[in-house]
């Protein structure tokens, strides 16, 4: 069953999508053109048409190439969405050992502040926290990051309650080994798979949601661009230039699907009903 998931058509197309984008943010925005900074200085007349020979998707209402700002803004796209889901990784997984192992007077009072940040709208709160420290990438990832750990933790809490108990861990604590050697040796690798599973998953809303929070020009400030950033320019003259909103909402709504077509594959691949079945 597992090779039968990792054959999946929309899994390795998700994939190769994703190699490309990333190829596409390191090396799309140092295209020449003439221009010492073509994704900051125009490289032509306003509005160019797609096909153009040095900015084959057009240039916005200064002339500036929209490829390279769609390459620049897949660059800041991917650095937030990686940095946050490290950040919600690495903290989700902690809490949720904590929440699992910890004595009760820490687990119940983690476990209550986790169930807590639920009760909150994600983007909602991002909106608020951005409020707070003012708009720019970096409060954008603080936000994303403290709305996005509590789901981390959850699953983290939820699947190593579904395997703590079983023969190994047992066998193992019989060895005398201590609770950080388990979750480090035994639990964690178990639970690996499917906490990069949901990652992916995670990654493809993070992404949309520092989209969101730029288009309402609260996220990454022009004249850094931002898909959202460039969507927002977009509508803002649809009427005028109908085809300039098509690439960038097109960039993102592909990666969307791509990371979401590689979570769903992986956790296929990874979950043990799936294995067994």
């Amino acid at each position: 069953m597992q090779r039968k998931k990792l054959k999946d058509p929309l899994v390795w197309a998700g994939i190769v999508f994703m190699s490309l984008l990333i190829l596409f943010a390191i090396f799309g925005p140092m295209i020449p053109t003439g221009m010492k900074e073509p994704v900051l200085d125009p490289v032509g007349s306003p509005h160019m048409p797609y096909g153009t020979p040095h900015a084959p998707l057009g240039t916005d209402e200064i002339g500036r190439s929209f490829l390279q700002r769609i390459a620049y803004g897949a660059r800041v796209s991917l650095l937030i969405g990686f940095a946050v889901q490290t950040i919600n990784l690495t903290f989700g997984v902690f809490m949720g050992v904590v929440s699992t192992f910890a004595p009760r007077w820490i687990a119940v009072p983690v476990m209550r502040l986790t169930d807590g940040m639920f009760a909150f709208p994600d983007i909602l709160l991002a909106i608020l926290i951005i409020g707070i420290l003012g708009p720019g990438w970096l409060p954008v990832i603080v936000a994303l990051s403290v709305t996005g750990w509590p789901s981390m933790a959850r699953l983290t809490k939820t699947t190593l309650a579904s395997i703590k108990e079983r023969e190994f861990v047992v066998a193992a604590r019989a060895t005398g080994a201590s609770t950080p050697y388990l979750v480090m040796k035994h639990l964690l690798p178990q639970i690996s798979g499917i906490l990069l599973a949901v990652s992916m998953i995670d990654l493809a809303g993070t992404i949309l949601a520092e989209s969101t929070l730029s288009f309402l020009g609260i996220g990454v400030q022009m004249p850094t661009p931002s898909w959202g950033g460039l969507i927002n320019n977009a509508r803002v003259q649809l009427n005028s230039y109908p085809t300039e909103i098509i690439a960038p909402c097109l960039v993102l709504s592909l990666t969307v699907f791509a990371l979401n077509f590689i979570g769903d594959g992986l956790r296929a691949y990874f979950d043990p009903k799936s294995r067994n079945a």
